[in-house]
């Protein structure tokens, strides 16, 4: 059971490292500063430029896409009853990266068609890796995990293929970024857009949140209790690509959220999804926040972001392998 005061502890938690990540930087603010900005009381133009058009937007767009990235993970793991899966593993965050490098090469870096390529090549991404594993004779769960790892392999090759062919002093540069992950370049148009996304994708999660709650259970179960399993899954892997999309054509390729934020969040809740879902939206946006915070903050030059997540995420993969062992074997 999930008590009231959990999801408002995170929430709490999260509010307080926002305002710290807003006061931390090259030039540090403090408290009474934001607050006096945010009403309107201070006339120096420079602290308020810094805070309403840097930090505040990038703050912002680093708790959406900590939760965006979370959620989707939670759903790739309850639709697939597989609890090592995650939009890394399965390949989407890959594919997505891969439509995104060709838009920012063969298509001017359009933002509108990087998004729209980063979802179809994460879609084929999913498909690819489904198609795969019903054709290996293994254990699901490692027949799902080898299926993403050859996906990630496939789609990482033609990256590297379109990378040569592109201009070192321009393209190829602004591809690395894609892969490194970060957000450098946030301001209130990302994070709009990416709110847009992400607010229509958890909606429609929610509403299906009991039938992916059933799925759970496994397809002959949730088939006898009246959910149609197709269609629930297509629709729940096309919102949850969107969800890591989103994020990816804006701040590149960042791992391991999808896979921290849900175990973290089930070591103590498991039966409310209702509760679950808004739970693992804010410890993804913890997560992040906290990735980004030090990212930026460590040294005189910011860290690419997925250097620290992977640090930390596959770590915990090892760990929840070995967890998993008998399963596996």
């Amino acid at each position: 059971m999930i008590k009231k005061y959990s999801i408002l502890s995170y929430i709490f938690i999260l509010v307080i490292l926002a305002l710290v990540s807003l006061c931390i930087g090259r030039y540090a603010l403090k408290i009474s500063e934001i607050f006096s900005i945010l009403f309107g009381n201070r006339a120096n133009w420079q602290e308020v430029n810094l805070l309403v058009n840097i930090r505040l937007p990038r703050v912002l767009l680093v708790i959406v896409s900590g939760a965006a990235l979370a959620l989707s993970g939670m759903v790739f793991q309850s639709i697939f009853q597989n609890p090592l899966i995650s939009p890394d593993v399965l390949g989407v965050s890959s594919g997505c990266s891969l439509g995104a490098a060709i838009g920012i090469v063969f298509l001017s870096a359009s933002p509108f068609m990087i998004q729209g390529l980063s979802f179809i090549f994460g879609i084929c991404s999913v498909i690819f890796s489904l198609i795969l594993s019903k054709k290996m004779r293994s254990n699901r769960v490692l027949a799902l995990i080898i299926s993403g790892i050859v996906t990630g392999a496939l789609t990482s090759s033609f990256i590297m293929i379109i990378k040569y062919f592109a201009d070192p002093y321009k393209e190829l540069p602004a591809i690395d970024f894609w892969l490194m992950g970060g957000f450098y370049n946030s301001d209130w148009k990302s994070v709009i857009n990416v709110l847009i996304l992400v607010f229509i994708s958890t909606i429609i999660l929610f509403l299906l949140r009991w039938k992916l709650k059933v799925l759970t259970m496994g397809d002959d179960q949730a088939k006898l209790l009246g959910v149609n399993v197709k269609c629930i899954r297509t629709i729940a892997i096309f919102s949850a690509t969107l969800l890591v999309s989103s994020v990816v054509s804006v701040a590149g390729l960042i791992s391991w959220i999808g896979i921290l934020a849900p175990h973290i969040v089930k070591s103590f809740a498991r039966d409310d999804i209702s509760k679950i879902i808004p739970l693992t939206m804010a410890v993804g946006a913890i997560i992040l926040l906290i990735a980004d915070t030090v990212a930026r903050s460590i040294t005189t030059t910011e860290i690419p972001i997925s250097i620290l997540t992977s640090l930390f995420g596959a770590p915990f993969l090892v760990y929840l392998l070995n967890k998993k062992g008998a399963v596996i074997r």
